[in-house]
């Protein structure tokens, strides 16, 4: 008995551990009419957030006659008016029935202000608030500005509206929130502050984390009104579900688009909290989520995989992109939703794509790294490290051993150092090239060194990827001569080394 308390207890430690905050990240704050950057524990950091844009082209599934709002912007950055036809789109939209009067009128003043904060603007700030106000007019020219993206919609234009006429210019990247609220937005050059679902979503499981284990920065209160906040910029995408979307263009698709990493966060951010906070009304928002993964794209993000099965997209524009972290963190969010509620639905969802995601596994490997998507680029350090990270969740949840299996080696492929040998040949003949050949474990920049009596006669530097390699050195007269082989790994920046020595003979040339 007390061996399996043991065994409960080191499994919920490692439960623990993996949703625990790193160092905590920068996060500028307004507050009123200034700007403040302060560190926060709860905001992912920037590589934890970080859209990755996909690597090849895809083929953008927005319906014909969709406007892209960047376009727009750029037209207006060079000084273009709003046309009467927006303003009035707009106004048409707000005049909706199924929108509450004293919400309209305050978006309303919203919109009417941001046009003229506008026209004051100059040079940068003007474009980026010029952005944002084209993305929520055509939605409005396209008919697609409904009374549930509104919300959404107004909000992130205020908050534009309040930011670019005087406040510190962010880098690209760099996330912001504002007093009295706890949604993060990020800023996209050219794209001003946009809504970041998939960062505030993190953000709430970053406070669930830690008033899970007990800490004194537990703030129930902060979770119950960002949740609260997410519930109120939910958008009903189809008849089927509701999602958080985004509202720029992105990597080849049109706004507004979804997450299926983002969406399946949400869900699990949500059912997490209403046990913390004994709210089970999160339960049924989360609910109202689900449809997005039994939805094809470009509505939902169901699609069919590399592997022949069902796969869960990053982006609901890109139906033959497969980001191998992303689908994982889809599968981990309706696995945990099921298991915290019960819910057979989202239990079926993940159970129907978890065998995809064994078949696309192996494909996301080198040898020596990961893939960011099949058949993609490889991937960047932190996608590396994000990919072994929701592997070993799977691992954690006991998913199953081939996940706990590719954790270990993605983290071997970081940690461990690069494997050099020296494969001859052992003697050759002077004035005729040799060829110093060697295999090296991963990806690395090879130097060798030909000595004679201790001093080089030989020297070349060479980047070789995993495999086989060789540097041809033409040696002036005979000898024992000592050959040094050095290899330092690329990837993870921590310059792992190996090294190896031989001897080769050289002979007298013929005759």
């Amino acid at each position: 008995m007390r061996q399996i308390k043991l065994t409960i207890l080191v499994a919920l430690a490692a439960a623990l551990a993996a949703g625990a905050p790193a160092d905590a990240a920068e996060v500028i704050l307004v507050k009123g009419d200034r700007a403040v950057r302060v560190n926060d524990p709860f905001v992912p950091s920037k590589a934890q957030i970080a859209l990755g844009r996909p690597q090849r082209a895809v083929a953008a599934v927005a319906a014909a006659g969709r406007h892209d709002a960047g376009a727009r912007a750029a037209s207006r950055a060079r000084g273009a008016a709003p046309g009467r036809a927006d303003r009035r789109a707009v106004l048409r939209a707000l005049r909706s029935r199924k929108v509450d009067r004293s919400d309209a009128r305050r978006w309303r003043r919203w919109y009417s202000l941001s046009l003229r904060t506008y026209r004051r603007l100059r040079g940068a700030r003007r474009a980026q608030l010029g952005y944002v106000i084209d993305s929520v007019e055509a939605l409005a020219l396209t008919g697609r500005l409904s009374p549930t993206r509104m919300p959404a919609a107004f909000v992130q234009l205020e908050r534009n509206r309040r930011y670019w006429p005087s406040l510190p210019y962010p880098a690209s990247g760099d996330q912001v929130s504002f007093r009295g609220s706890q949604i993060l937005y990020q800023y996209f050059p050219g794209r001003g502050l946009q809504l970041h679902p998939l960062s505030t979503f993190k953000k709430a499981n970053l406070m669930h984390g830690a008033c899970e284990r007990g800490e004194r920065t537990c703030d129930k209160a902060g979770l119950r009104r960002l949740l609260d906040e997410m519930e109120g910029l939910a958008v009903r995408r189809s008849r089927r579900f509701i999602a958080w979307e985004y509202a720029f263009s992105f990597g080849g698709g049109y706004p507004p688009w979804m997450s299926g990493m983002a969406q399946a966060t949400g869900i699990q951010a949500l059912a997490r909290a209403a046990g913390l906070l004994n709210e089970p009304h999160y339960v049924d928002v989360a609910r109202k989520g689900l449809g997005a993964f039994e939805t094809p794209p470009p509505t939902g993000v169901r699609t069919t995989g590399p592997g022949g099965g069902v796969h869960y997209l990053q982006y609901s524009f890109a139906p033959r992109l497969y980001i191998f972290n992303a689908f994982l963190q889809s599968l981990i969010g309706l696995y945990d939703f099921g298991k915290l509620t019960g819910d057979e639905r989202a239990t079926g969802l993940f159970q129907t794509a978890e065998p995809e995601a064994r078949r696309e596994l192996p494909l996301s490997d080198v040898g020596d790294w990961s893939r960011y998507s099949y058949a993609g680029a490889e991937s960047t350090r932190e996608y590396h490290e994000l990919l072994r990270e929701f592997l070993q969740s799977m691992c954690i949840r006991h998913l199953g051993p081939l996940y706990c299996d590719f954790a270990t080696r993605y983290r071997s492929y970081m940690y461990d150092p690069p494997k050099l040998v020296y494969t001859g040949p052992p003697t050759g003949t002077e004035d005729e090239l040799i060829p110093l050949r060697f295999k090296v474990s991963k990806l690395s920049v090879v130097e060798v060194t030909v000595l004679r009596n201790g001093k080089p006669v030989f020297s070349r530097l060479a980047t070789v990827r995993r495999g086989t390699g060789a540097f041809a050195w033409r040696p002036r007269g005979p000898g024992v001569f000592e050959v040094d082989l050095a290899a330092k790994e690329l990837r993870t920046g921590m310059g792992k080394r190996d090294r190896d020595q031989a001897e080769i003979e050289v002979a007298n040339a013929p005759g």
